[in-house]
């Protein structure tokens, strides 16, 4: 009999955090699961950690390949995955003990293809509640999606059926997957609680900010020639276009300029700013800019060729 559900942990370098991550997944309420462990070449002690809880715990399959990279690491686990449903936990976090069964028991009620929970960030000193949903599949995705894959399960044999991968060789992978597969989602399920401790660390490559931050213009590239080809960017125009706002003048320019070399760090800013008028030239009048509430959207609102820099600047002086 195959498991209901398959976690998947992506190693690589997470020797500090592996058995906590690992302990919250053993200690799931819910039975019939597995863990599939991805060793991604990891050159520190993960690897005898791995086969110190694969000794203690049977539900622990595991495998070490040649470092590739997170979305290399990702792509190779959907071949191996066994379970009816699969999510994933990154090696630095950790999660609630009750989260595979009811994550399981709503997928299963609503048939669906993704189901949603909330999350909390981790600080050193205190924690925060980031909720995700409800929301309608579609363009309401489209949206209000937070493109993080840990948060979620995913019905396998519908991902599988798809020819939806993640780019290989970039960071914001799960932006890419997410954003992608969102027009093929038809059933959606929430469930009102929040499982995952997503734990902030300043040395993480979360947040490294260097070269890897115009990853991000790659993976638009390949998100807009994805709806392209399936003949479905003037449908979601609107939508892309927000999305290319929002993170060009948002999750992608708060890290550029935070990039120390300044030379660097003002290329890095422009090829955003450049994506972004070169593909959406007429922007500003998006529609969800101007009606979603917010500050960001009114900070969006007001940035420009001339001043862009100048928030950059001062951004970076202020550590934002």
């Amino acid at each position: 009999m195959k498991p209901m559900l398959t976690m998947i942990v992506p190693v690589y370098k997470a020797e500090k955090t592996l058995r906590r991550c690992l302990d919250s997944l053993v200690h799931q309420t819910l039975q019939d699961m597995e863990i599939l462990v991805i060793n991604d070449g990891s050159p520190d002690e993960s690897q005898r950690i791995i086969e110190e809880y694969a000794a203690c715990y049977p539900q622990i399959r595991y495998f070490v390949k040649e470092n590739g990279g997170i979305a290399n690491t990702r792509n190779f686990a959907l071949e191996h995955v066994e379970g009816k449903y699969f999510g994933f936990l990154d090696s630095d976090d950790y999660a609630d003990a009750a989260m595979c069964e009811k994550m399981v028991a709503a997928a299963e009620k609503a048939q669906a293809q993704i189901t949603v929970s909330h999350f909390e960030w981790v600080y050193p000193d205190h924690r925060r509640l980031e909720k995700e949903g409800p929301y309608a599949p579609g363009k309401e995705m489209m949206i209000q999606l937070f493109a993080t894959l840990w948060n979620k399960i995913y019905l396998t044999e519908w991902v599988r059926r798809s020819p939806l991968r993640f780019p290989d060789g970039y960071r914001y992978e799960d932006a890419c997957f997410l954003y992608c597969i969102v027009p093929h989602v038809q059933r959606l399920a929430f469930v009102d609680e929040a499982f995952v401790s997503y734990v902030q660390n300043p040395a993480s490559i979360t947040h490294t900010n260097n070269h890897e931050v115009k990853d991000m213009i790659h993976v638009f590239e390949v998100i807009t020639e994805t709806y392209r080809q399936a003949g479905l960017f003037e449908a979601y125009h609107d939508e892309l276009e927000y999305l290319h706002i929002k993170f060009f003048l948002g999750n992608s320019f708060l890290r550029s300029v935070q990039i120390e070399d300044a030379q660097d760090r003002r290329q890095t800013i422009l090829m955003g700013w450049r994506r972004l008028n070169e593909v959406f030239p007429r922007w500003r009048r998006n529609r969800y800019l101007k009606t979603l509430p917010g500050m960001k959207n009114r900070y969006f609102r007001t940035v420009a060729g001339w001043n862009i820099l100048l928030y950059a600047a001062l951004f970076h002086r202020l550590k934002k």
